[in-house]
């Protein structure tokens, strides 16, 4: 299961105000490769504007490894005639359980449209005209629509180019997993996204899995280790108690 982004966080907030509440109508949530945290911040994303009184649609268009359908118990579905934004196809999910209570009572339950069931299947999707028209139609319908991607750098068959996805939406943010995403695939996305003259809205760092300042402090002391063995050692004992210097980033 992924980890739950809470709406209220600081870091969610500036990214939404520098987006949807900047009035990005469609909004991609991108990465390099998998497993950072695409699909957390767009969930978080579609909950905040859902909260803030937009009527919001969530799609999942990562066909070859689909989370948000599993995340929240739905189906998938068909995707037939997406482009006349059937209703029977959009779930409707609540987030009151969010957290939300000081924000603005929603207007609606937040629109949520999974991954297809036969994505090989949906070829009109490759077109670039029929994608257009179907985030027109959902645009008509919605008042905000983010779109969770596969990778730039997942070459498969199952997959939509994440680049198509991203130039037919308003906004598109990268996400960068810290200390793991190499500078060669970051690199390589980036080329993908100015190959279609897309213009990053901003670039969203995961710490995920960046070591606390104390870690990097008591690295450190193991290497002094052999000189001062005494003082490392006392220094060490006072660096795990400092709540400050254990705080996560």
């Amino acid at each position: 299961m992924m980890n739950e982004l809470p709406i209220h966080y600081a870091e969610l907030e500036s990214i939404y105000s520098q987006t949807i509440d900047c009035g990005v109508r469609s909004l991609a949530i991108t990465a390099c490769s998998s497993g950072e945290g695409t699909t957390t911040l767009a969930c978080a994303l579609a909950k905040r504007s859902q909260a803030g009184g937009r009527k919001t649609l969530l799609v999942d268009m990562n066909f070859c490894h689909p989370s948000i359908g599993p995340e929240l118990g739905l189906n998938p579905c068909s995707w037939n005639n997406l482009d006349n934004l059937l209703e029977d196809q959009i779930s409707m999910v609540s987030n009151e359980d969010d957290g939300a209570a000081y924000l603005p009572k929603p207007l609606s339950a937040l629109g949520v449209l999974p991954a297809p069931s036969t994505p090989t299947g949906n070829l009109l999707l490759r077109e670039k005209e029929y994608l257009a028209r179907c985030m027109e139609a959902w645009l008509l319908e919605y008042e905000v629509v983010i779109v969770d991607t596969s990778p730039l750098n997942a070459i498969n068959r199952h997959n939509l180019p994440a680049e198509r996805i991203c130039s037919q939406c308003e906004g598109t943010v990268l996400t960068v997993l810290a200390g793991v995403t190499r500078q060669a695939q970051l690199q390589s996305a980036m080329e993908r996204l100015k190959g279609h003259g897309i213009e990053l809205s901003g670039c969203v760092f995961n710490d995920r899995y960046s070591p606390t300042l104390a870690e990097e402090l008591l690295r450190e002391t193991y290497r002094l280790q052999r000189w001062f063995p005494s003082l490392m050692s006392w220094l060490r004992g006072k660096i795990r108690q400092s709540a400050l210097l254990n705080l996560s980033t």
